[in-house]
Formats: C-alpha cells, structure tokens, sequence
C-alpha cells in the first residue's frame, strides 16, 4: 500500500492566469515564481507550492498531488497500480513524481522529494474569555488587520464522484485513508458520501484529507486551507466581499469534522475554502455513519444543499435512493 503524507497541491488549466492569480492572492496565497504561462503559488506552510495554475484554453482540474513517504510508495504505483514512469518535477523545489487516476479517471499525482522551505511565523493566538474560563485579564485583544488570511497550509479537498463505492475502496486500498465517517441516503446500504483521514497510525490527522461525494461527475468540488481562527475567517470574509469576489457560504460550522469554514468561488468556477477548529482522530477512532437527509451542511445557519454542493442533475436525484449494488 501506498503511504500519503500529505495533500501538497493541486494544478489547474485556466483561461485567464492573471484573473485566477488574483483571485488566489487576494485569497491569502502567495506567488512563488511565474512566468505568461505558469503559476507557482504557496501558503505559509513549509510546502513549495500548494496551487499551480496553467494557461490553457479551457479551464479544469489537471491533478490533485499528494505527497509519499519514500521513492518506494512511487515505485510501488508504476508496479502494481499502472502509474506513469517516475518524473522529475518541474516546478520549485524539484523533486520526483508520477501520475495515475482514480476510479472515476480523476488525475492524482504522487510527489516525493519536493525540496521544503522555512515555514513563515504566524501571528500570535488570540486569547479568548469563556464563560467560567476568563484569561484575558489586563490586555485589550489584538484583532486581525484587514487583509487576506494568512493561510498555515493546505488542509483538505473535497471531490465529486460517480461511483462512490468504488472511489472509497480505491482511495482506502490504493492509497491508504482511513474512512473517519459516511453518509448514505435512504438505506445504510447506500453510501454516497465519505470523510477519509490520512493514516498516521498514533499521531492524531484531521478528520478529514479527502471528502467523496457521489454527485454525477468526476471533478474538485472544493480546496481547504487551515487558518488559525474564526477570527481571521470573518477578516478574510470582509476583505473578499470588498474586493468583489463571489461568496459561497460561510462563516458556518459543519457538523461532520465540527470545522467552521468559508467557501469562495474562484474565476474558474472552483472553490476556495479556510477551515480552522477541526477535529483530530489517530487510527483508533470508530468511524460513523449518518442519514445524509436532514443532516445539515451548516449547524448556525440553513440554506440549500445545493449551494454548498452546486446543482444537482436530475438523473442523480432520483438514483440517490436507488440501491448501488456494491
């Protein structure tokens, strides 16, 4: 089995690379290098780069990487799991790669060796009064300046599948993530959407790397990158409403992974998101299981499924109840 260490970026084909380096700037990352054609963005994190974006005459997902323990997890996808030759990547920090799909014909990128930086300091923690635990005593709090969130890393993304058996198995055989809860509608029997941790046997991960959801499409549903707080999310709300980007949702509170979060949509139709308070499982934590009917995506606020998810087709309304036969 293949060991993932991280999520480490994902590349995009874009139509306009200045309109989407925009975007992404205001959104809280920042250029690393570029040029007309390629740009290499980063958060704070010790991570080279966690966006590419291409000019290409069409905009789409061109891959999801993720980052291996060894060179061996890359020759162990080109022997047994049909990944391409191993490559040196072109990009900073160099490094080595090689590329398969999933089920579905997603583009996954496996990298390892991509040389690292000196992660970026981050602003001090605020210090918060609750209800009979009081520690801020004699000290004005020190609230965030207007501005784009200072993003600590890439977090986690969500993915649109067709076939959500099938997609699950892969990505818990193949490469190795641990289901942490699921979703079915209908009957038990009938999964359709999963939260899947990375497996770092006793070191607590977030609750979830990578979320699947059987929507009638193979595609990024949205990227999540870390923030220290919900303060420095409603900053960041602010300075985007203000600069005229189009909001999703948020600030809300999910139930599953308990993370508030903000979703934004970029020029090419994708979603950007910030996370900060999620919860954290090692191996020994039992999955769930819940009725996706009534489970709602936001626990402060209600709205539509469908504008977290984006429009449901029809013909996969009416086999959401449908039993799968897996």
């Amino acid at each position: 089995m293949i060991k993932i260490k991280s999520l480490h970026h994902l590349r995009f084909h874009v139509q306009d690379l200045k309109l989407s380096e925009k975007f992404a700037s205001d959104f809280g990352l920042q250029t690393v290098s570029g040029n007309a054609e390629t740009v290499y963005m980063r958060s704070a994190s010790s991570a080279a780069y966690n966006y590419v974006a291409e000019r290409s005459s069409e905009s789409k997902l061109a891959a999801i990487a993720f980052s291996v323990d060894s060179i061996s997890d890359l020759q162990t996808a080109v022997a047994q799991h049909g990944a391409t030759p191993i490559r040196m990547v072109d990009g900073p920090g160099g490094g080595q790669a090689v590329s398969l799909h999933d089920p579905d014909g997603l583009p996954i990128d496996l990298v390892f060796g991509i040389a690292e930086h000196t992660p970026e300091p981050l602003a001090a923690n605020m210090v918060f009064n609750f209800g009979h635990d009081k520690y801020r005593k004699n000290q004005a709090q020190k609230l965030a300046q207007d501005g784009p969130a200072q993003l600590m890393r890439l977090g986690h993304v969500g993915i649109y599948v067709k076939d959500y058996a099938r997609c699950a198995r892969w990505y818990q055989d193949i490469l190795g993530f641990l289901l942490s809860d699921d979703m079915y509608a209908g009957n038990p029997n009938n999964k359709i959407c999963g939260f899947f941790r990375l497996n770092q046997e006793d070191m607590p991960v977030d609750h979830h790397t990578i979320f699947l959801m059987q929507y009638g499409k193979s595609d990024l549903h949205h990227m999540s990158f870390e923030v220290q707080d919900f303060e420095k999310q409603f900053v960041c709300h602010k300075w985007l409403l203000a600069r005229g980007w189009e909001p999703v949702w948020g600030v809300g509170r999910h139930l599953l992974g308990c993370h508030i979060f903000d979703v934004w949509m970029d020029p090419n139709g994708y979603r950007f998101e910030t996370f900060s308070d999620t919860d954290l499982f090692d191996t020994h934590y039992k999955p769930g299981s819940y009725n996706v009917e009534g489970l709602p995506v936001d626990t402060w606020k209600d709205g539509p499924a469908e504008r977290y998810f984006g429009e449901m087709p029809e013909e996969m309304k009416k086999s959401m109840l449908a039993p799968q036969g897996h």
